[in-house]
């Protein structure tokens, strides 16, 4: 499993209007296989395997079948899935992959229910795919589902609801892996990404992406990185309402509205992170996320006029569990002002 885990990345999209994330599966050493829905709209893109996330851009995208395949910036060594030539059968013994609700990778297990199944999304109709019954939250969508012999049999990208909108439970689809296979080959020999959502003047012209690593070992740790993470992408992209979105309403608040605060950015913007430590009881909803951050910024927006372009800072940001995601409730300087680079 810790092999097969390997190959198993988590989506950090940046919208700009919100950030999200999802799942999704190496088949060459930088081509992640995953939903079409978890990149629409990107504004940027980042995956995340184990404790380090690489640049990531979207070469290849079918909304009608939900399938898309995204370019990592550099060769991941992590596990190649194969996919399926052949449905599997009904009562097939499958499990899904990925990062439900955000959360650590999950391994979930369960049989396949049906096959050529539809669902309607009122847009359109997803067709041909793989009923299941194995636990699928948001979070696991673009993430495979395999079979007993480690093969992909298709990508998991919805969940079931009756007409009241009401969760079905043990009903989810995925995408049949043939199906899969298809675009994917015609879409993997292409140069020229897709273009990212523009969200209007970005102190980091031409990329959200910074160097993000996870070093605390809190069992929280990769839930609040994410955030942090998407909160970053926001600021370097100029996706002002996405990143003032993780923002705690009681933080949000004392700022006003997302123009006022990202007035306060100037050009600053992200250049590396670690999330070095988080301290709190682990099932707290309020915990402590001690961060080594740089920045780039102008010299007349550098921190109390010390006329840094670039700093390092170690700042503690404060964490705030809503029931859905680790909201930013608040900064300090424990450990002192910014140091130039």
């Amino acid at each position: 499993m810790a092999d097969t885990q390997s190959g198993v990345g988590q989506l950090s999209v940046t919208r700009c209007e919100a950030g999200s994330t999802g799942s999704g599966f190496l088949i060459e050493p930088n081509l992640v296989v995953t939903a079409a829905h978890v990149v629409r709209g990107a504004a940027a893109i980042s995956v995340a395997f184990g404790s380090t996330s690489v640049d990531a851009t979207v070469v290849g995208a079918n909304e009608e079948a939900d399938i898309a395949l995204v370019r990592t910036d550099r060769p991941i060594q992590g596990h190649q899935f194969q996919l399926r030539t052949s449905e599997p059968p009904v009562a097939a013994d499958v499990a899904a992959l990925g990062f439900p609700l955000g959360r650590p990778f999950t391994f979930t297990k369960g049989t396949v229910g049906a096959l050529d199944a539809e669902q309607d999304r009122g847009d359109r109709v997803l067709r041909n795919l793989i009923q299941t019954d194995a636990a699928i939250n948001y979070g696991n969508s673009g993430g495979p589902l395999i079979t007993q012999d480690g093969q992909v049999a298709g990508i998991v990208v919805t969940i079931d609801f009756d007409d009241y909108n009401n969760r079905a439970e043990g009903i989810a689809y995925a995408v049949t892996a043939p199906r899969v296979a298809s675009a994917v080959n015609e879409w993997k020999s292409r140069s020229a990404p897709v273009a990212f959502r523009d969200c209007g003047t970005a102190p980091a012209p031409g990329s959200g992406f910074f160097p993000f690593t996870v070093s605390a070992d809190h069992d929280q740790a990769s839930s609040i990185g994410q955030s942090l993470l998407l909160h970053g992408q926001g600021i370097n992209r100029g996706a002002y309402t996405s990143a003032f979105n993780l923002l705690a309403p009681e933080l949000q608040a004392t700022f006003g509205d997302a123009g006022s605060w990202s007035e306060d950015l100037g050009s600053s913007y992200w250049t590396k992170a670690e999330l070095a430590d988080v301290t709190g009881t682990p099932s707290a909803d309020d915990l402590n996320a001690d961060v080594n951050l740089q920045t780039i910024q102008n010299a007349a927006d550098a921190y109390r006029e010390t006329d840094q372009t670039c700093s390092n800072w170690k700042i503690r940001y404060s964490m705030h569990w809503d029931g859905t995601n680790w909201l930013i409730a608040g900064t300090s300087l424990p450990f002192g002002d910014p140091t130039p680079c």
